[in-house]
């Protein structure tokens, strides 16, 4: 399974696809010195189990929204052909950065050839811009800010929560230097980790970011951006005015694939956005994270959903038959094992990830 939400099968033993795979020819870069490959393989079968960009018209935008006509706009003059590649006009990701597949996968009844994959469907706009050398008068450790991190937490630090960045405005009030260098070379969360920068690009990077920075102009050991002609202007999800995302719902799904057919046996809308619910709007499904556990007699256990629950799903129908409210969002695939003949299943309950609230349990359950 595939961030783009397709479902490629093969013989184990052969490697041979068990269902035509076409090679497709896709857009070309329009970025000086870049050059994206001519195709792309596309499953004939089973279809994507997410919606695609190029389907997207105004009739998909979110019917909830306030601010309907701006987000049409940005519909209309996006570029939404699949496998786009980055371009100074924006381009509509969808399936998203984060895809439609997680990194949880999905699970499989290996008895009837039966698929079940949880997915995303959130909206980015991709985008990217010349890049230009750093304003004279910033301070070396500014200039080390903007070259790697801005992209993500802003210029001016103030970061994009919607986006799982948060604001670096006074962090030295919440992490020590040693903790900040930590999350520098290793990464956390969203956060990927930027081992290769020099010692004096790490030393004037935390004096800026808390706040001790001497103001020296730039220096010369930061590497120039000439070599460098373009750079991404963030990771940007493709939002309403309050929040939520700017296309229809669902925007998280379920589903169940018969890989001898290569047919879907059933899609559900997986997770409720809680705001919604209580005005009493359908259930409308959310970003999710984590697989699911699939069982011989019929069920199919996840957490996963930004809503905090975790669930068990009759793996025939789909129908929710229990569900229960977590300590806090369980992002996480869960573990099922036996103890003196007694069945449990456990998750981890971390939260933080999507602005949800931090945890640290782990919830086991036992099953009579």
């Amino acid at each position: 399974v595939t961030k783009q939400g397709y479902v490629y099968v093969f013989h184990r033993e052969t490697g041979d696809p068990l269902f035509d795979i076409n090679e497709v020819p896709v857009p070309s870069s329009s970025l000086k010195g870049e050059k994206a490959w001519e195709s792309q393989p596309f499953p004939v079968s089973p279809k994507p189990f997410a919606r695609q960009s190029s389907e997207l018209t105004e009739n998909d935008i979110n019917p909830y929204a306030k601010n309907q006509d701006s987000l049409k706009a940005i519909l209309n003059n996006a570029d939404k052909r699949i496998y786009a590649p980055p371009s100074l006009k924006q381009v509509l990701l969808f399936p998203g950065y984060d895809g439609a597949a997680e990194w949880g996968g999905a699970s499989a009844d290996p008895e009837d050839g039966i698929l079940y994959v949880n997915s995303n469907e959130m909206p980015w706009i991709m985008e990217m811009e010349e890049n230009k050398p750093a304003p004279e008068g910033l301070s070396y450790g500014e200039s080390v800010y903007q070259k790697y991190c801005a992209v993500c937490h802003q210029k001016d630090r103030s970061g994009m929560a919607a986006s799982g960045f948060p604001s670096l405005i006074n962090i030295s009030n919440k992490l020590s230097k040693e903790e900040v260098l930590s999350q520098i070379k290793l990464g956390k969360g969203m956060m990927v980790g930027f081992p290769q920068l020099t010692s004096i690009e790490k030393e004037g990077l935390i004096s800026f970011l808390m706040d001790e920075d001497d103001k020296k102009e730039v220096g010369s050991n930061l590497p120039a951006s000439e070599d460098i002609p373009y750079k991404h202007k963030g990771y940007n999800k493709f939002l309403t005015s309050d929040g939520l995302p700017a296309i229809s719902p669902p925007w998280g799904t379920l589903h169940a694939i018969d890989l001898n057919s290569g047919e879907f046996i059933w899609s559900v809308p997986f997770g409720e956005t809680p705001k919604l619910k209580e005005q009493g709007y359908p259930t409308t499904g959310t970003e999710n994270y984590g697989g699911a556990v699939v069982t011989e007699n019929g069920l199919l256990f996840i957490g996963a959903t930004k809503d905090g629950y975790f669930r068990v799903f009759d793996k025939h129908n789909g129908k929710v038959l229990w569900e229960f409210k977590l300590p806090a969002a369980a992002f996480a695939t869960p573990a099922m094992y036996e103890v003196n003949g007694k069945q449990y299943i456990a998750i981890a309950c971390g939260g933080e990830k999507l602005g949800t609230e931090k945890g640290n349990q782990i919830v086991a359950f036992s099953l009579d």
